[in-house]
Order: C-alpha cells, then structure tokens, then sequence
C-alpha cells in the first residue's frame, strides 16, 4: 500500500517536476535519508569533543590536535579505502564500517558518565571514527553513481552533498542545545542511536552489486593502475589540489569554540549556530545546484566559487558583531559547496567505475585531509597569534591557492555539460 501511494506520487512529481530526479529512484532515496540521519549523528559528536576538549584545557592548539588526530588515518589509509571499494561490494563495505563507527560513541558516553574523559580520551575517539570513515568514504562516494541513471547523476551527487548540509545545520545546533541543558553525554548516545539508521537503509536497498575483482583487488598493481589513470587525468588533479590547499588554508573550524566562548562571546547555544551557518549556506547552494542546469563552463565557476570562499573567510575572521559572523559563514559555505559539487561531478563523469574507488580514496586525501590539517594550522596559528589572525591569513592563502590553479589553462577552459553529453548522447 504505502509503496503503491510513494509510486503515484513520485509519478505525479515526475510531471510537475517538483521531486528531485535522484529522489525517483528507491534505493538512492534509502541511502540519501540514512545518510542524512548518520551524519547528523556525526555532526552532534564533532561538536560535543571540540567543545569538551576546550573545557578541558582552554587550548585552541589541543582543539586543532583533534583534527591532527583525525588527518592522520584519512591520509595514511585512504588509498585502501580505494582499493577495498573497488574490490569489495561497497554496500557490505559500508555496513561494517558503520557498525565499527558504532562503538565509538559508546564508549565516549560510558566515559563521560564515568567522569574519566582526558584528552587523549578524545583523541583516540577521533582517531578511530576517522579510520572508520576513511574506509568507507570511497565506496559511499562510489556507490551513487550505481544507484541512478548517469542522467541523474549531477542532481544525486548534489543531494548527496544537501544532506550533508542538512547534518551540518540540525546536527551542531542540537548539539549546542543538548550541551547547554544536559551535556555530551546525550550528544554520543543520539550519534549511537543514529548509527543504526544508515544500518537499515543499507538492508533495506534492493541495489545490483558491482563486479569485483575480490581480495584480488586489493594489490599495488591494482593501485599503480589507479595511479596510471590519474596521470592521465590533469583537471581532476588540479581540482584536488585546489580542494586541499583552499581548505587547508581557509578552515576556520577549529576556532569556532573560540570564537563562540572568547571572542563573540555567545556561548555554546552560539557555537551550534555558527557551526550550523556555513551548512545553511551549503544547503541553499546545493538546492539551487540540484534544480539548475550543468554550468558550461564549469572549470572557470569552481575557481571563482572557492574565491569566494576564501574571502567570506577574510571577513569572518575580523567580524565582531555575532549576524555578520553568521553571514560570512553561510557565504564562505555556499561557496565551497558549489566547488565541491561541481568537482565531484568532474570526478564521477571523468571516471570509469572500475576506477572510482580509488580515485575517490586520492580525492578523499585531499578533501578530508585538507580541512583536518587546516584545523590543526589554524589551531597553531591561534595559540601563536590569536584566532583573528589565524582566520585572517587562512581565507587570504585559500585565495592565492586559486590564483595558482587559475593558471592552467586546461581547468579555467574545461566545459562540464560537453562532457556529460559525450558520455550520455
């Protein structure tokens, strides 16, 4: 009955065009709700550590040291990720990888109940869910392109970064409103209990698996072919570097609990509200991305919206009024979505799918790792000089990362929808 009902409704929204092409397939939508409700679980856990970890030692530079801890594994580990998610089924990948993510949050709320977090407490926490998630990233990444039509591809992978906007805004500001009235306690038991949302939906998906090559699969050959690849790939290259280096640069994440508590003075009801301000904006962008057409000339949009980025950075760094802060926030968040969508797709549509795990895994280095080291830089540039400063000259080098990638040609020239239309016509 009820997927009678869903049928005819997605059959009507099909002819008004209000639902979203992706959203017409059932095991995408599966997957998109349980990862929208996973990540806000993340979200709740990122914010409870960082706060903690600054109530426990009123350091910006042992706040940075969690995203230290966090780059460590995705860089180290990332290139099996790749491997194991052309390998392996990644439907199955992802299950067990969740299910290790699982035992984290428990055992931060059994410490935190018991009075016995320390710092190196939450290290190692963040340590592990970064390992966790560096093994999966590649084949939640690869997966999307098997769970819709080729068509559909640019509006499933700007979904695919809606819901992680949507985790991004309702995630830190329940976070902020649970550390305010209760504690983190609450915050680990709801990522714990929301673990098991992504769980079901990956039970539940009715997906064809993708030809594997098995433990076979996992082998420096298969990673020197990986790496062949790229070689031959310039624009996907140069897109990565520029996701590392803006990021890197322009991650003011980590001073985020300064901000709230020293400098805005707001408090964690306010911490919540500035995590939440960049997911807001990267929300609005990836809404609008997902209802409008490919841009044609996409390479020259990805470097004047990571431009755009790095200069909301600039100006939040020096914002004393708490509306501004939230403003530049959204503004550096929109700009990096619609970068980040746009590369993705650039990826996805350049690829061949026995290829995308581990290209996924090289990109991953450079997306995940970039923000995590950026965490840490900022993290010592704060202790060094102050939060200001730190912010200030980040926004300013994510500005000079693009003016150097703007200089190959190949990326400001490069046209998306001639691509998608050799592939798909």
């Amino acid at each position: 009955m009820w997927e009678q009902r869903w049928n005819m409704a997605e059959h009507a929204g099909e002819e008004v065009g209000i639902v979203p092409a992706a959203l017409r397939h059932r095991d995408f939508r599966l997957f998109w709700g349980g990862v929208v409700l996973s990540g806000l679980g993340s979200q709740v856990t990122t914010v409870a550590m960082a706060w903690q970890m600054y109530e426990l030692t009123n350091s910006a530079w042992q706040i940075g040291l969690l995203g230290l801890a966090r780059a460590v594994p995705q860089i180290a580990l990332a290139l099996l990720g790749g491997l194991m998610a052309d390998a392996m089924e990644r439907r199955r990948l992802i299950m067990r990888t969740q299910i290790a993510q699982l035992t984290v949050p428990v055992a931060l709320t059994g410490l935190t109940l018991a009075d016995a977090v320390a710092p190196s407490s939450l290290y190692v926490a963040s340590a592990l869910l970064a390992l966790a998630g560096t093994l999966e990233t590649p084949a939640r990444q690869a997966l999307v392109p098997n769970l819709v039509p080729r068509a559909d591809l640019t509006n499933a992978i700007a979904l695919n970064s809606a819901q992680r906007s949507l985790s991004e805004i309702i995630g830190p500001s329940l976070a902020g409103l649970l550390l305010a009235v209760t504690g983190p306690a609450w915050c680990y038991t709801i990522n714990a209990g929301l673990c098991m949302a992504l769980l079901t939906a990956l039970f539940l998906m009715r997906t064809k698996p993708q030809v594997t090559n098995g433990r076979g699969g996992v082998s420096l050959q298969a990673l020197r072919d990986g790496m062949a690849f790229l070689a031959t790939q310039p624009v996907i290259v140069a897109f990565m570097v520029l996701d590392f280096g803006a990021t890197f640069f322009g991650s003011s994440r980590a001073l985020l609990p300064v901000y709230a508590r020293d400098v805005l003075r707001v408090g964690p009801a306010g911490l919540g509200m500035l995590y939440a301000a960049s997911a807001v904006g990267s929300l609005l962008a990836a809404t609008g991305m997902g209802l409008a057409p490919n841009p044609r000339r996409s390479g020259l949009w990805v470097l004047v919206v990571v431009a755009l980025y790095g200069a909301c950075t600039m100006v939040f760094a020096v914002s004393t009024a708490f509306w501004l802060a939230l403003l530049m926030l959204a503004g550096a968040g929109a700009g990096n979505m619609v970068g980040g969508v746009l590369r993705n797709t650039i990826n996805q549509v350049l690829t061949p799918d026995h290829f995308r795990g581990r290209v996924a895994a090289v990109n991953s280095i450079f997306t995940m790792g970039g923000p995590q080291l950026g965490q840490f830089e900022s993290g010592v540039v704060a202790a060094l000089w102050s939060p200001e400063a730190s912010a200030l000259t980040g926004g300013l080098g994510a500005l000079l990362v693009v003016w150097s990638v703007a200089m190959v040609p190949k990326v400001r020239h490069f046209r998306l929808a001639d691509d998608v239309k050799q592939l798909t016509g």
